[in-house]
């Protein structure tokens, strides 16, 4: 059975369910505190007592790598929760609509989607002050658009099938339309673009978390380790290096998983 499935979904997969499981298990995991300073070992090299080496501070950064992935992956799936989620819902609400609901809103969405999301994020950021919660909430708001014009378009289509015209002439009205018919035949594509999503989600929130618009000192987050391992980049290299690999073989596997699950979830994929 497993040769039924893309490749892409069970390396994705794979590469997901293990980067979020020793995330979960990081408690017993860690060889140690993850944010413990030991002045005996500032700065030490990859070896058998500290595998990954350690910071400035000396913290071991094996443990605050699969800590911090408790953080990351964590805010990247608020995010992606709150954008699709809040996205699909509105994104078909206003196509089910129509009339002047609908081009008001495509107006806005419009606008929204004319200014770079980065600035407005990194505005956003500054304004509400740097937590994970209110980056969980400003990068999930800025997603809200994108997403919203794209199940919009699935919407539209679907609303044409002969089943929703049946509904409507049997008495269905706007909600027993949209929580019956048009968000459960949606699922497929939410369920596909959320997993692909995540991963662009890890890497902007790592990025405003690199320029302390994230976690703060001393909680551990691998955008934040990034930032913490610069200056030491081209000596202590393990300090910036292996946060990066983690973001980056963890953007892989949601990737991986997002294009594996639209394959699979393809009627034509079986005839191919």
């Amino acid at each position: 059975m497993i040769r039924r499935y893309p490749p892409a979904l069970v390396a994705g997969a794979a590469i997901t369910v293990f980067m979020i499981v020793v995330s979960l298990a990081a408690p017993w995991l860690s060889p140690w505190p993850p944010n413990v300073p030991d002045v005996g070992a500032i700065l030490e090299p990859p070896s058998w007592r500290h595998p990954a080496g350690t910071d400035a501070l000396g913290r071991d950064i094996l443990s605050r790598i699969l800590w911090g992935g408790r953080a990351s992956l964590g805010v990247a799936i608020g995010i992606v929760a709150l954008s699709v989620g809040l996205g699909a819902l509105l994104g078909a609400a206003v196509a089910l609509a129509g009339g002047w609901i609908d081009t008001l809103v495509m107006r806005l969405v419009d606008i929204a989607l004319s200014i770079p999301a980065i600035v407005i994020a990194l505005a956003l950021s500054a304004a509400l002050g740097p937590s994970l919660g209110n980056l969980v909430l400003v990068l999930g708001l800025l997603g809200v658009p994108f997403n919203l014009r794209l199940f919009r378009s699935e919407t539209l289509s679907l609303r044409e099938r002969p089943f929703i015209a049946a509904s409507r002439a049997m008495g269905a009205g706007f909600a027993a339309l949209l929580g019956r018919h048009i968000l459960p035949n949606l699922a497929p594509v939410i369920v596909t673009f959320a997993s692909a999503a995540l991963g662009s989600a890890l890497v902007m929130a790592s990025a405003l978390s690199f320029v302390g618009l994230g976690a703060q000192p001393p909680t551990a987050e691998w955008g934040a380790m990034i930032f913490d391992g610069r200056t030491t980049i081209m000596y202590e290299w393990w300090c910036a290096v292996l946060p990066g690999l983690a973001v980056a073989l963890s953007a892989l596997g949601f990737i991986l998983l997002g294009d594996g699950l639209r394959d699979w979830l393809d009627p034509r994929h079986e005839a191919r």
